[in-house]
């Protein structure tokens, strides 16, 4: 294990994992366990669907004994500076930061002007002239040039084409950078490890159904995007997704040092993704390095599993006066090979194969956060051919009671037999009810909704009645 020094305050977040197919079996031999100090130089993300990311890096740093300024450079621009940590790995006690600052007055053109007021500069025009003098003023639309023959107002759109400056001003950076004052024991090379958290990296995961005409098998991929806009690139970096909606407290975070324990697993010859338990989250660790650009949009396959069966379900919901068509199948390995493992959350397109065996979009949905071995329900949208439609026929009140009769009527103009679920609504959370009479029999889903299952054949209607009473 290694122990680590937390400057400021605790990303309170342990490493993560990235996600695959095929899925890992809990059978599997598991990875063996690399110290990090073994491992070298390298970058770590952890990227959470809530819009950010968790950086391990690992480098080699110079350190000179007693206290000295260091520049960590390359970070990420929407750097949270007081969730860095720093450790040294192979010699633990060897160097400790005792002061941080994070600098991010990264050099642009205004701020370079800027700097320049009452200073010499060059100015190359479109035509090629060069115009030397001093800069007295800018704005987006004019420089303002005093040269040997007097001031000049020279427009900037369409006829500067290159300043020329002498030398960088100092306090202008390329790029942002973590400065330290460190406290190290002796001179030496060190391979240290500095983690943060960062905002502006975001993940979620598409899906794309393929049902047959039959409608009865489907084939069911995946796609990882990755979204990029920390405003680094990360090269070669082994990137880890989380599936979970983690509680964050942005506020009254406490200042410090920390120390915790942190190990990480080697990440050779692992399949495409590999799914993990992480405390009450599920991880999806990506097994080969993977560049992640700047301002990059990157999509990995997550899952193809082919022939899925599904059932083709038709409710009409509570509140609503048309059928919905559903689309149910389950998460488990015995239905399909390839599933059976914890979908992350994500849009669902569902295309269908039509008479001439063309694939067209039959509608789209979202899926939560889904286990393995649940059942899921895809809406594609309302069937044309069915109707429904509900009407409170009756009521009576006492002083501390009500009753209500109801009536549903559905409709099936298919040329073919269908099952209609039909959910009602009630008052089960607030008040004692009573079925008075009904005329067939419900099923209890939860304490606010009946469900009453209709088959109706082709071309045929049916009524569901019923009364109910309440008593407060």
């Amino acid at each position: 294990m290694n122990r680590w020094l937390i400057v400021g305050v605790g990303l309170g977040l342990a490493g993560l994992a990235l996600a695959a197919d095929p899925p890992k079996k809990p059978t599997d031999k598991p990875l063996p366990v690399v110290a990090e100090a073994e491992r070298g130089e390298g970058v770590s993300l952890t990227v959470y669907n809530q819009n950010f990311v968790v950086v391990k890096e690992r480098r080699f740093m110079d350190l000179k004994q007693g206290r000295s300024l260091v520049r960590f450079r390359d970070v990420a621009a929407t750097i949270e500076p007081d969730t860095v940590q720093f450790s040294p790995l192979r010699q633990p006690d060897l160097a400790r930061v005792v002061e941080q600052n994070y600098e991010f007055d990264l050099v642009s053109a205004d701020k370079l002007l800027d700097r320049y007021i009452d200073r010499d500069i060059g100015i190359v025009t479109q035509d090629g002239e060069v115009l030397n003098g001093t800069l007295l003023s800018f704005d987006p639309n004019q420089l303002v040039l005093k040269t040997a023959k007097g001031i000049d107002l020279l427009p900037r759109a369409g006829n500067v084409k290159d300043v020329r400056f002498s030398a960088l001003p100092g306090g202008l950076l390329t790029r942002p950078t973590l400065v330290w004052q460190l406290d190290a024991k002796k001179d030496g090379k060190e391979l240290v490890k500095v983690a943060y958290r960062a905002r502006a990296m975001s993940w979620r995961v598409d899906y794309r159904a393929r049902v047959n005409q039959a409608g009865d098998k489907m084939d069911l991929g995946g796609w990882v995007t990755v979204t990029n806009n920390t405003g680094t690139t990360f090269k070669d970096a082994q990137v880890k997704l989380l599936a979970g909606d983690v509680n964050l407290i942005e506020e009254g975070r406490r200042a410090g040092i920390d120390v915790i324990d942190d190990r990480e697993k080697d990440a050779k010859e692992k399949p495409a993704f590999i799914e993990k338990s992480f405390a009450d989250y599920h991880l999806y660790e990506l097994g080969r390095p993977a560049t992640l650009k700047s301002a990059e949009t990157k999509q990995i396959e997550l899952l193809d599993v082919a022939n899925v069966p599904v059932e083709r379900r038709y409710e009409l919901r509570p509140g609503e006066a048309k059928v919905a068509v559903v689309l149910r199948f389950k998460n488990a390995e015995e239905v399909a090979k390839g599933l059976g493992i914890p979908l992350p959350k994500g849009p669902v397109r569902v295309f269908q194969r039509d008479a001439d065996g063309e694939l067209e979009l039959a509608g789209t949905d979202a899926i939560d956060h889904t286990p393995k071995d649940e059942t899921l329900n895809v809406r594609l949208g309302y069937a044309f051919d069915l109707a429904g439609e509900r009407k409170q026929l009756a009521q009576r009140n006492g002083p501390n009671w009500n009753e209500q009769d109801w009536e549903i009527k559905l409709r099936n103009h298919k040329p073919e037999a269908v099952k209609i679920e039909v959910g009602e609504a009630i008052n089960g959370s607030s008040a004692n009810w009573t079925m008075l009479k009904e005329s067939r029999t419900h099923v209890v889903r939860d304490v606010n909704t009946l469900v009453y299952t209709v088959e109706l054949k082709a071309n045929s209607e049916a009524t569901v009645t019923y009364s109910i009473r309440y008593q407060w």
